[in-house]
Formats: structure tokens, C-alpha cells, sequence
């Protein structure tokens, strides 16, 4: 294994003091030049990425069993908000990320799961922990008794 890492050291260094150098070029002409240059820079590397905090919802499918109700408002997941990367133009079309689905009618009792965020696609990275802590209160319907007379 040493001498993997050993042998060619010197091209090794060369190369990476090379990368060094190129990458540190077309940074610098990125950011100068006359508008048509920085123009034909931006349809080489038409991309720019961006990143944006935005918050997890939590996709609650079907109906709770008969005599049970979700208390919608008081469900929460934490974290509440996740980092995502994409380009601007896909960025800007994006409000929220949600959880993967979560079929409620099959609880009689509040719930707490470990659950994956839902991917997004189209060039869209989430940043962090896939997985959140979701927390769903679920109760049974009271019914009032009706007194006989």
C-alpha cells in the first residue's frame, strides 16, 4: 500500500500543483473579461449553483380509522428545515421539501417515526440527514352519551 502512494510522488505533486493552477485560472477569468466573454463563460458552465434553507412538510396520505381524529396542527418534524442545492433557475420553482408518504390510517394512537425526505429530482440536492423525526398525534373521537328520558 506504501509504495502505491510513494511511487511517481513527484508527478503526483506536479499534477495536482497543475489542477491547482488551471482551476484557479478559469475562476479568475469567470469573474473578469467584457460581458460577451463572461457571456460565452456562462454557455460553457451554464450552471450556477445555488443553496436555499426551505421546510419539510409531512405527506399524510388515507383517513384515520373510524373514531380517531389527527390533530394536523400540532404534528411536527424536526428538523423543520433542510438545506437544498440546485440551479437557480430550478431553485426558484422550489417552496418546500416533504417526507416520504406516511399512510395514517393504519395508527389508534399518536405516533413518532424516523422517515426519509422524499426526493426532489431534477438536479436538486438535499444537504444533511435524509432521515427526519416525524411526530404525528393522532386521538379518539369523544363521543357525547346521550341521556334517555
Amino acid at each position: 500500500m506504501k509504495k502505491i502512494i510513494i511511487k511517481n510522488l513527484w508527478l503526483k505533486v506536479l499534477a495536482l500543483f497543475l489542477a491547482v493552477i488551471v482551476w484557479l485560472y478559469v475562476v479568475g477569468e469567470l469573474n473578469k473579461g467584457t460581458p460577451n466573454q463572461r457571456a460565452l463563460f456562462e454557455r460553457i458552465l451554464p450552471y450556477r449553483i445555488e443553496a436555499r434553507e426551505v421546510p419539510i412538510k409531512i405527506a399524510l396520505i388515507g383517513k384515520p380509522l373510524n373514531g380517531y381524529r389527527v390533530l394536523h396542527e400540532k404534528a411536527t418534524v424536526k428538523p423543520s428545515t433542510c438545506i437544498i442545492m440546485a440551479p437557480k433557475n430550478v431553485l426558484k420553482n422550489i417552496s418546500h421539501v416533504a417526507t416520504e408518504d406516511i399512510d395514517i390510517g393504519e395508527f389508534t394512537k399518536s405516533v413518532v417515526k424516523q422517515i426519509k425526505v422524499k426526493p426532489i429530482g431534477g438536479g436538486v440536492i438535499v444537504k444533511g440527514n435524509f432521515f427526519v423525526t416525524v411526530a404525528i398525534p393522532i386521538e379518539k373521537i369523544e363521543r357525547k352519551k346521550e341521556v334517555a328520558q
